[in-house]
């Protein structure tokens, strides 16, 4: 997860760094066969997410003159961070939710379809509705559930919402709770790597607070598969034994058997858990565009990138966000850290210049009650003997509402700098 081994030298992650200046023709968008050429270079962005939306924003920022495209199916972005604030009623839906129409005014243009296909070669996506020409393409689709192999999850993800994709899974499971009035939860947790470690440990712990909060007559069961919560430990352990042990059980090292959803009954190997509210996190992978394009094999999860430039073997694609596999965590400020790298490189390139190596920092903020948050900051240094990244967490596991604060102004200002 956080400290993924590498194989490569340092001089390999940089190679190709100033590769290839470009001043060819780029194709643009153009409905069914047809393809115009023009002379200004093309960046295209797949996926309208915090990576990409940081990726089109920092292009335009220092070379407001190239064409920058993003290609998203959504008609607006939600965000995923803050979201478990929505779930328990502390801010409202709309809070998490912008308007691409920002980005189109900045001179990016946003094309809303869908993207059947990409071919390396002609350096050409196509759409639902035509095709797009680029000379540098960034993909971000972000995660899909991994589930082939687990088939008991597919009733389960349309009765018992996991919620870490943005919007309808979201707001189905805010509605799920505001019509809760007692009985036992039952969240469930997979092995990592999955998209925002601290995340599932932050809802548990609200909807804990939200119990004793209503003073609803309810049992919560928190199933993780992993031996303890993955990042802020202390800080998330002392919540639960301070101020939800009479209400809540958590239940480590467990793994989801089975999920039926008639019975309401799951199946751990830990033992059988009835539930009349459940939220069953699967397991995660990258999504099934990346495969369909050829950058994935079958079997495989994750996109494998060069992790200081997060180009993948293809020169000039880049995979970001939670699709790649790389020394940082899955979360929506990694993508936006990886997308503003990204930009660096892409425009570093288009002008024959150099990029220096760079390592980026984390910051990530988690809610254990509904007024009290905790942190942790990590940076990374890379061992050039072992050839990986090392992390170094320094973790504030002390609950306060001043970090909720920081919290709270931490997100609005990222917002307002990817959307204004």
């Amino acid at each position: 997860m956080w400290d993924k081994s590498s194989t490569v030298s340092r001089r390999d992650l940089l190679k190709g760094t100033i590769a290839g200046a470009v001043a060819f023709p780029s194709l643009v968008y153009a409905k069914k066969e047809r393809l115009i050429r023009r002379e200004k270079t093309a960046v295209v962005i797949v996926g309208g997410g915090y990576g990409g939306v940081s990726v089109a924003n920092h292009l335009k920022r220092e070379n407001p003159e190239i064409s920058v495209t993003i290609i998203e199916e959504r008609p607006f972005f939600v965000s995923c961070p803050m979201s478990n604030h929505f779930l328990v009623g502390l801010i409202d839906f709309g809070s998490l939710c912008f308007s691409y129409n920002s980005l189109e005014a900045r001179g990016i243009r946003v094309i809303r379809e869908k993207v059947l296909d990409v071919d390396f070669g002609k350096k050409v996506v196509r759409t639902s509705e035509g095709y797009i020409g680029y000379d540098f393409l960034v993909l971000s689709p972000g995660i899909e559930y991994d589930i082939e192999n687990k088939p008991f999850y597919r009733d389960s993800l349309i009765y018992n919402p996991p919620a870490f994709k943005p919007g309808s899974e979201q707001i189905f499971l805010k509605k799920l709770l505001d019509e809760f009035e007692g009985g036992n939860i039952v969240i469930t947790v997979p092995p990592p790597p999955y998209r925002c470690p601290p995340a599932p440990y932050e809802r548990a712990a609200l909807i804990a607070s939200m119990i004793k909060k209503n003073k609803l007559k309810a049992q919560m069961f928190f199933i993780d598969a992993n031996e303890r919560p993955i990042i802020n430990s202390e800080g998330f352990l002392s919540a639960y034994y301070d101020l939800y042990v009479d209400v809540a059980t958590y239940i480590t090292s467990s793994q989801v058997k089975d999920v039926d959803v008639g019975k309401k009954l799951i199946k751990t190997t830990h033992g059988d858990f009835k539930y009349d509210l459940a939220c069953i996190i699967p397991p995660m992978k990258a999504s099934s565009l990346l495969e369909d394009i050829g950058l994935l094999k079958k079997g495989e999860k994750w996109v494998e990138v060069n992790p200081l430039t997060f180009e993948t073997r293809i020169p000039n694609v880049f995979v970001i966000g939670d699709a790649a596999q790389s020394y940082l965590p899955k979360s929506g400020y990694a993508a936006y850290s990886e997308g503003k790298l990204v930009a660096k490189i892409i425009n570093a390139r288009i002008k024959g210049k150099k990029v220096e190596e760079e390592y980026m920092q984390m910051v990530c903020y988690a809610m254990v009650s509904d007024k009290e948050a905790i942190m942790v900051e990590t940076s990374f240094r890379y061992d050039n003997i072992n050839k990986r990244f090392i992390p170094s967490h320094k973790e504030d596991n002390k609950r306060r509402e001043t970090t909720a604060n920081r919290y709270e102004e931490w997100a609005k200002g990222l917002w307002r700098e990817l959307f204004g």
